[in-house]
């Protein structure tokens, strides 16, 4: 386990050693090779070999220099223990269990009392108390302004915690010579919420997140600068939901980026990594709920390293940000992004993993979450091997990835589709220059087959090209589509007779000029009735869910436990049964809707049937 860079240690007796020679002979005698050596006072050096050899093993320890290591690795364990900090030979070690960085204010670690680590879920909530962490906590202008109550609540019970240890060498002038940074799970085998699921710990110093000033979980001065500067301040309130007002976390950019340490355990509780990196709030108005979603990026001003050290999403290739989902408008039971990049995993537009883990800040349980990729560069790269250097990619109607000038390709090739006569062959035939058809076909008959509505598709979409043609397959310039964010609108009962369809040919004018194309139509209709038959069959989408109950029942109720003080379940059995009942009925409608469309002479003709 890569925990932190240390310098190779050194072995060494108890007692004390006069020379280079008698440190490399303890060495030796340790590793049980026995050197013939070259100075001159060879017979001495014999035996000293030989009383190493005999009496060395119960005196050896380990000394690192400045380097600071735990006696017991970072970790689960069944049962308290007593633990200590060793290394730092010729300084004074100082500590933390809150999170916060060390200092010579804090206690010194005394070498001969090692710390007593138990399951620290009985010490007082401290962070989980906050209840500045979202606007959803002021009722009284929640009530004033929306009448979409959250309904957020701090536990009044002691929240699952684990122990955080963070220490620090000083030497006599106060400078800081090494830190090292440690979690233990104690007692957690018969806890609810963890099994067979990811735990992730984040620990950074508890201003990075709930400072007024710097705190990136608050919301802070910027909230209280919104109450106080904004000139129209009621119709401001009255326009945007409570979650939308500006506060600390809603803010952006590498300024609003904070150090932190995070340690990852694989569903077996192994530790697949652990590495500083920077974290940041993400998400446009969820991360005004609870909880918010965390983008953790690896950076090499923070340990020399541009890239994790894990291949957890299996692409041959370690990220350079993992982001933490929260679940956005799915906060409480994060089942349909899980679902449907899960089941469309083999059509044609990128998709997202899901991992499931659960979340501790600071040593605090921090509710369920999911390990995804981001859309950026690196995934397209790792992806679809595309260099870094020739990727275009727009989000948001943004350039996310490329050079000043390449919104240009993404203008023109809207422009041009939209505006352009789709029923002449050749205007049709640009744009499969243009774009790749499957992967756009297959994109939005997931999306209307889904019922996608309210903020799709003119927004939360995303798509990527090679801005030069390097003749791989991928490589080829044309403009490709990315899924993310199906949590809002859709995939329910309420949604399941939306004409989605419909919808879109109103709001997007590209696809509704392609849509005038017969060849275009036709490919629609048959790949829109494929993903329904096949990629949402409702004994697939069934077998999905059943194991997602079985999997995340306990986390998803420790969760809301956690924010609301009500387990949820009641309402995750009815949210279940609502789904299921969505794509048992859905393709029924959707047939419907092709018909009402298209005519069914039409359908018949181009050998498209139910």
């Amino acid at each position: 386990m890569k925990f932190i860079e240390t310098q190779k240690p050194v072995w060494y007796h108890d007692m004390s050693y006069q020379n280079e020679n008698m440190r490399q002979f303890a060495y030796i005698a340790k590793k049980g090779v026995i050197l013939i050596s070259t100075y001159t006072k060879q017979a001495l050096a014999i035996v000293m070999i030989t009383v190493a050899l005999l009496a060395a093993f119960p005196f050896v320890k380990i000394h690192y220099g400045n380097q600071l290591t735990f006696s017991k690795e970072p970790g689960y364990y069944d049962s308290a223990f007593y633990l200590s900090i060793l290394g730092g030979k010729g300084g004074t070690i100082h500590f933390t269990l809150d999170g916060s960085e060390p200092t010579i204010n804090d206690p010194v670690f005394d070498g001969n009392k090692p710390l007593y680590i138990e399951d620290a879920t009985n010490h007082p909530n401290v962070y989980s108390m906050r209840t500045d962490t979202s606007t959803g906590f002021l009722m009284d202008l929640i009530h004033k302004y929306s009448t979409d109550i959250p309904n957020y609540t701090a536990p009044d019970y002691p929240v699952d915690k684990c122990t955080v240890l963070r220490a620090s060498l000083f030497d006599s002038a106060g400078n800081c010579l090494s830190s090292i940074t440690g979690t233990y799970f104690v007692g957690f085998q018969e806890k609810k919420g963890y099994q067979d699921i990811y735990t992730i710990s984040i620990v950074t110093s508890p201003e990075n997140l709930f400072d007024n000033d710097i705190g990136i979980y608050v919301t802070g001065n910027t909230f209280k600068s919104f109450l106080e500067k904004e000139i129209d301040r009621e119709d401001c309130l009255n326009r945007a939901y409570w979650w939308w007002w500006s506060s600390n976390y809603s803010n952006r950019g590498i300024s609003w980026e904070r150090e932190a340490r995070i340690t990852l355990f694989d569903n077996h509780r192994n530790t697949i990594l652990s590495q500083n990196c920077g974290i940041r709030i993400k998400g446009g108005g969820s991360s005004g709920k609870l909880p918010k979603s965390i983008s953790c990026y690896a950076r090499e001003t923070y340990d020399g390293n541009d890239r994790f050290d894990t291949n957890i999403f299996q692409t041959d290739a370690c990220p350079h940000k993992i982001v933490l989902f929260a679940g956005g408008d799915d906060n409480q039971f994060k089942l349909k992004d899980c679902l449907v990049n899960t089941l469309v995993q083999d059509l044609e537009f990128a998709t997202l993993d899901f991992i499931p883990c659960a979340l501790f800040i600071d040593g605090e349980y921090w509710g369920m979450y999911y390990i995804t990729e981001d859309y950026n560069a690196d995934y397209i790269h790792d992806h679809y091997q595309v260099a870094h250097n020739n990727i275009v990619m727009i989000k948001e109607y943004e350039l996310s990835e490329g050079n000043e000038g390449d919104w240009e390709q993404f203008d023109e090739m809207v422009s041009f589709i939209a505006e352009q006569d789709m029923t002449n062959g050749e205007n049709y035939n640009k744009s499969c220059d243009l774009i790749d058809m499957e992967s756009y076909i297959d994109y939005y008959a997931t999306q209307i087959y889904i019922a996608r509505c309210g903020d799709w598709p003119n927004s939360n979409f995303a798509l990527w090209r090679a801005r030069e043609n390097d003749g791989s397959y991928y490589g080829d310039c044309k403009w490709r589509w990315m899924l993310f964010d199906v949590n809002s609108g859709g995939l329910s009962s309420s949604s399941l007779y939306n004409n989605t369809l419909v919808n879109v040919l109103e709001a997007d004018t590209a696809f509704a000029s392609l849509y005038q194309n017969e060849e275009f139509r036709r490919k629609f209709a048959e790949r829109l009735l494929y993903i329904g038959r096949e990629t949402f069959a409702p004994e697939k989408c069934n077998q999905f869910i059943d194991q997602y109950v079985k999997t995340m029942t306990d986390p998803l109720a420790a969760s809301n436990m956690r924010f609301y003080m009500d387990d949820k379940s009641g309402a995750f059995e009815q949210y279940v049964t609502d789904m299921r009942t969505f794509f048992e009925k859905r393709y029924d409608v959707v047939w419907d809707f092709l018909v009402q469309d298209m005519g069914e002479e039409w359908l018949a003709e181009n050998g498209i049937q139910k």
